[in-house]
């Protein structure tokens, strides 16, 4: 813009010439002027609406990085207070959620399957730590007689979640969580089966240990809130 002010301000009718050169240098001018004006004009307003744009997409950017920052420190919280809580009442659950939060860091194609396997691993080390597992078939909360030993682990963590926690919203929030955790753990098994590694993502891993977290976090709260 500053090019078309400097523009502006260069018009001057030169001196010296009689008045009918200078009305027609004036008018001449002034047409000019007029042009230069409504480029600058045109300009400002591009300039505003960039201003704008910029603005605009630097408060969603702050946003956004202020809610991963919150989302972060959740997690970080959550891992915490789980660790925390299974070191005094579980050292087993709580050495293997140290060892998948190595794992996690790995950029290795090969522990993206062993991350999964370590979740796995806590899900049982869980079952087995809030309900061991029991011989023969029993008659669960549903009145339905189902295996309960110790490969039945997924069927042992539901039927303590069953007899535990008798409000219905709490019930069935954490039964909701629980099947997405035990979606993971029966993909596990599956891999675990075929011997095939190379099928497992880095984002298994994560989301498997995430679901982990959380639904234990849940856990953990509503056994303090009961103790309270």
């Amino acid at each position: 813009m500053k090019v078309w002010s400097d523009a502006i301000d260069d018009l001057v009718v030169p001196g010296g010439m009689g008045e009918f050169d200078t009305a027609a240098f004036t008018d001449s001018y002034r047409q000019k002027k007029m042009s230069y004006r409504l480029h600058i004009k045109a300009l400002a307003d591009i300039e505003s609406r960039v201003k704008t744009l910029c603005l605009n997409y630097a408060i969603k950017i702050e946003k956004q990085i202020e809610n991963m920052n919150k989302s972060e420190r959740f997690l970080q919280d959550c891992q915490n207070e789980l660790n925390n809580y299974f070191k005094i009442n579980s050292e087993n659950i709580y050495n293997k959620l140290l060892k998948a939060s190595d794992l996690i860091k790995s950029v290795d194609q090969e522990d993206y399957a062993l991350l999964l396997a370590m979740v796995r691993k806590c899900i049982n080390s869980v079952a087995d730590h809030f309900y061991p597992p029991k011989n023969g078939k029993q008659i669960c909360s549903d009145g339905k007689e189902r295996l309960l030993g110790n490969e039945q682990y997924l069927n042992r963590i539901h039927e303590y979640l069953a007899i535990t926690f008798n409000k219905s919203t709490s019930k069935e929030l954490l039964i909701s969580e629980f099947e997405h955790l035990a979606a993971f753990a029966r993909k596990i098994n599956d891999i675990a089966s075929k011997g095939v590694h190379s099928d497992v993502t880095m984002e298994d891993g994560k989301l498997g240990l995430i679901c982990l977290y959380i639904f234990l976090y849940n856990i953990i709260v509503r056994i303090s809130k009961n103790e309270s």
